[in-house]
């Protein structure tokens, strides 16, 4: 009974000791986000984007000492807007070096400026939006990391369409996947639209980054709607961006956890104290860099995260967050 006691005494404390770690971490990082501490690594573009209709952008923001954040945006410029939206909170800057050769090697690539980067992704939406095309999920994860156009700027939509023409060049499938608020025939019997049949339709997004990004989004929904309930509880309005600082640090943790993790051990447990110290590094890098417009919001929604967390008393708690019950 003794031995059980020391246990659960060492075990209280270990825990208190990483609470305090954790408080000093968040003092610092509120006094890190101040600062515009996150400059463009990269932003590169295809040189012919504008003969060829469809822009691949590639750019990245520079978190720590040979690390990155980094966004990947296909825009179809003469139809659909924005395509696809794609990104990592935090790697290696020669990762996203290799990615940038890579695609230089299938199309030419060429310096773009953080300006025009803005106008290509941002009047990509608006042309997806106003012709009745399907967004890609989560894309405003990855458009955090642009930053914003200018206060009272709009998108230049000069950029858009062909000769004042929605010139399609994709599948009939492709189509109907995309297309809403219509059929794919209604649409290509409007006046102002070329349809050419493409061979193949390119994405950024391969099928296994597809399925991660489908089990984070249900995880991420989960424990928002617990995190709510704890911030009522707590008489605390939940902030808008506490759904970006749990999906930040549940995609963080998910790559940092070991495969052979123990069930039976507290999650945060699982990871060593070196491995919890980078999550939380790569959580902090990422938000930072992509919410550095609003810096006390996030300080709020890491906070409310963090105080959430700590209610959850054992791996069981988190279980029951996930609906995983006792196995």
């Amino acid at each position: 009974m003794a031995t059980r006691q020391r246990k659960v005494e060492r075990h209280r404390a270990k825990r208190h000791k990483k609470q305090r770690d954790r408080q000093v971490f968040t003092l610092r990082h509120k006094q890190r986000l101040a600062s515009d501490a996150h400059p463009i690594h990269a932003c590169v573009v295809n040189r012919n984007w504008r003969e060829a209709g469809e822009a691949t952008i590639l750019m990245a923001r520079e978190v720590a000492a040979g690390h990155v954040s980094m966004a990947a945006f296909l825009v179809d410029i003469w139809a659909m807007g924005l395509k696809d939206a794609w990104g990592r909170t935090d790697i290696p800057a020669s990762k996203f070096d290799e990615s940038v050769a890579r695609l230089d090697e299938q199309l030419e690539k060429c310096s773009l400026n953080l300006g025009t980067a803005r106008h290509l992704v941002y009047g990509g939406i608006q042309l997806a939006r106003d012709l009745g095309f399907r967004l890609p999920r989560r894309y405003e994860r990855w458009t955090a990391l642009l930053g914003t156009l200018p206060e009272g700027e709009s998108p230049d939509m000069s950029i858009f369409l062909c000769g004042g023409k929605i010139r399609l060049i994709c599948s009939y499938q492709d189509l109907k996947a995309r297309i809403i608020g219509t059929t794919p025939e209604k649409f290509l019997n409007r006046p102002d639209v070329e349809f050419i049949m493409g061979d193949d339709d390119f994405t950024l997004v391969d099928d296994d980054d597809d399925e991660f990004n489908d089990m984070v989004t249900e995880l991420v929904q989960k424990m928002l709607d617990r995190a709510r309930q704890w911030c009522f509880a707590n008489g605390q309005v939940p902030h808008p961006l506490l759904s970006e600082v749990i999906s930040a640090s549940l995609e963080a943790i998910i790559q940092g956890t070991p495969p052979d993790i123990d069930p039976e051990n507290d999650i945060i447990e699982a990871l060593s104290d070196e491995q919890q110290e980078e999550v939380m590094r790569q959580t902090a890098s990422f938000l930072s860099a992509s919410f550095a417009h609003d810096p006390d919001g996030l300080s709020t929604a890491m906070e409310q995260f963090d105080g959430f967390m700590h209610s959850m008393a054992s791996s069981q708690g988190l279980a029951d967050v996930f609906g995983l019950g006792e196995d």
